[in-house]
């Protein structure tokens, strides 16, 4: 008897399991297939959409951020080559002009590392901010370029003789400023280069940027 009531007990138990278990799977199942609604229900990503989204960026023209030379040129390339191909001699002349820039700027960097001449560190900032000068210069000429057409194009060639004016004049700065910081370089230690020298272009190249204009070119 004793026996018989423990086959009992033993069977309600694994019966208990079972249910228990079956009821855990049953749980699990119904949690499965909402999170699968869920998912489902979510608005999916329009790949058309995606694809027509740019990976570059345009390059900004807008005189509150920092301008890129090599945009600069990119722009003056395909204005030359298409709508203001008659001023394509004129614009040759501007973007060699960003390009001496750029120029000027790697032979600093290399002179400056090739020596070691950590003092003279400030020197790269400075020919930055002449970069952006001439950059802000052909920013307001690409502006013109983009408001008139080929029936103005004399108030368009006017815009850009003035801007190459304005960019040689820096440059010239810019060459003089090169050298100063070369004899500089190369008298280090003897005491032959007066350091106010430096600084007088230092104060050219600044005091020129500072009156970069913010309005239209005349």
């Amino acid at each position: 008897m004793l026996q018989k009531d423990n086959i009992i007990i033993y069977q309600g138990l694994a019966f208990y399991r079972n249910v228990r278990m079956a009821a855990i799977i049953s749980a699990l199942v119904l949690i499965v297939l909402a999170v699968l609604v869920t998912i489902s229900s979510l608005p999916k990503k329009d790949k058309k959409q995606d694809a027509q989204k740019p990976d570059d960026k345009a390059p900004s023209l807008s005189v509150k951020e920092k301008l890129s030379n090599s945009s600069l040129r990119s722009i003056l390339l395909n204005e030359a080559s298409g709508k203001w191909g008659s001023l394509a001699k004129e614009l040759a002349v501007t973007v060699s002009q960003l390009e001496m820039m750029d120029s000027y700027q790697e032979r600093l960097h290399n002179l400056l590392k090739e020596n070691d001449v950590k003092a003279l560190s400030d020197t790269e900032d400075i020919l930055d901010q002449a970069e952006q000068y001439l950059c802000q210069n052909v920013r307001q000429l690409i502006n013109y370029m983009n408001v008139f057409d080929e029936s103005d194009a004399d108030v368009v060639r006017a815009s850009v003789e003035k801007t190459n004016e304005k960019n040689a004049a820096h440059l010239a700065q810019v060459r003089d400023f090169l050298k100063a910081v070369t004899d500089f370089v190369n008298q280090q230690g003897s005491g032959a280069m007066d350091p106010d020298v430096l600084k007088t272009y230092k104060e050219m190249i600044l005091e020129t940027v500072q009156q970069q204009s913010t309005g239209l070119m005349p």
